[in-house]
């Protein structure tokens, strides 16, 4: 007789995990932000419940750039090369208690270097305090790097060439983060394609504070993932333009109810997207800003849409997909949710 393993927050936390979406500034546990306080005798509030109101975003958040506002606090603490390192070694921390198997982190190096780092530095001191994460946890972590929307693109595109030079070091992708309402996509080219001359594969953040159009856009422009995306939901020409390119899509809840890219979780475009036939996967986004796991977003999507094992499996191979990683390792991981998949449907 068979039976099924219960969907629960401890089974689906011990399941291998896969996230492509996660922004380091965003996702700094309260010890570690302590810890790099500490680095610069910075002062916090003594109380962790204090702490955590100024770095977390509440659910009634305005929009993006309200929700921007809850970053600023641990960037400032996010400037020598010893508290980037502490913030590396954490988020692989955090995601090994997460259950995940992989993770692809991102960070802007240009928001490091307003006490004198430069751009290449703050990627060299944070890729020290990922890789530092992997050996002690097991983990695979590779780097995204991101350029500032606002930012002039001469700025954007040395960011870029920077980044490439430390792409035989665990640097596997580049982005646009920021905000998208006032910079939309077409914008951006020059430094996209400056950025795809260097090799390294582009994700795109794209219909989330902006309309679909930057969606295409990013998609003309050669992005091989879109992250968000959600303003694609009732416009199906993009959708399929984003399946004929393969797109993989970086689905983030709580945070598009955050930043008001949906209404409430009841509009979150999943099923809709899934039966479109998107390459979807779950990611957190901004663990700590949006107070949230892996395994709390699968919940989420567990109790709002009946997300089960299946599904679970499906979006988890979709990430592996999606992830910028070469093939080898893709089966590696492949074989551990598939070895994993086997196991929740018991005999």
């Amino acid at each position: 007789m068979s039976s099924v393993k219960p969907f629960t927050p401890e089974n689906v936390r011990h399941y291998p995990k896969v996230e492509l979406h996660c922004h380091l500034d965003g996702s700094i546990s309260l010890s570690a932000i302590r810890q790099m306080a500490a680095v610069t005798n910075s002062p916090l509030p003594a109380d962790d419940a204090d702490l955590r109101q100024l770095v977390t975003a509440p659910l009634e958040t305005t929009s993006l750039i309200d929700y921007l506002q809850r970053f600023q606090v641990v960037t400032d603490l996010m400037q020598t090369p010893e508290q980037l390192r502490i913030a590396g070694y954490d988020m692989v921390q955090t995601a090994a208690e997460d259950g995940l198997i992989y993770l692809e982190a991102r960070f802007a190096p240009a928001i490091f270097t307003a006490q004198g780092l430069t751009v290449k530095e703050a990627i060299a001191a944070t890729l020290d305090g990922l890789h530092a994460g992997t050996r002690e946890f097991g983990i695979p972590v590779n780097a995204i790097v991101c350029a500032m929307r606002d930012q002039p693109l001469a700025d954007c595109i040395a960011v870029f060439k920077t980044a490439a030079d430390f792409a035989d070091q665990g640097v596997v992708g580049l982005d646009f983060a920021g905000d998208e309402a006032n910079h939309p996509a077409i914008d951006l080219a020059p430094a996209v394609k400056a950025g795809l001359a260097t090799g390294l594969p582009f994700t795109l953040h794209a219909g989330e504070a902006g309309p679909v159009d930057n969606v295409a856009v990013s998609l003309t422009l050669g992005a091989q993932r879109i992250g968000h995306g959600v303003h694609m939901s009732g416009f199906p020409a993009t959708i399929s333009q984003a399946k004929r390119a393969g797109a993989t899509i970086e689905m983030c809840p709580t945070s598009n109810v955050q930043t008001k890219a949906v209404v409430d979780y009841t509009a979150f475009p999943l099923a809709e997207f899934l039966s479109a036939g998107l390459k979807v996967t779950l990611n957190t986004d901004d663990r700590t800003v949006s107070d949230v796991t892996l395994t709390s977003e699968i919940m989420r999507m567990h109790d709002e849409f009946g997300l089960n094992w299946s599904l679970l499996e499906q979006l988890t191979l979709n990430a592996i997909d999606g992830a910028f990683l070469n093939d080898p390792a893709k089966e590696k991981l492949r074989e551990r949710v598939r070895a994993a998949a086997s196991t929740v449907n018991q005999s």
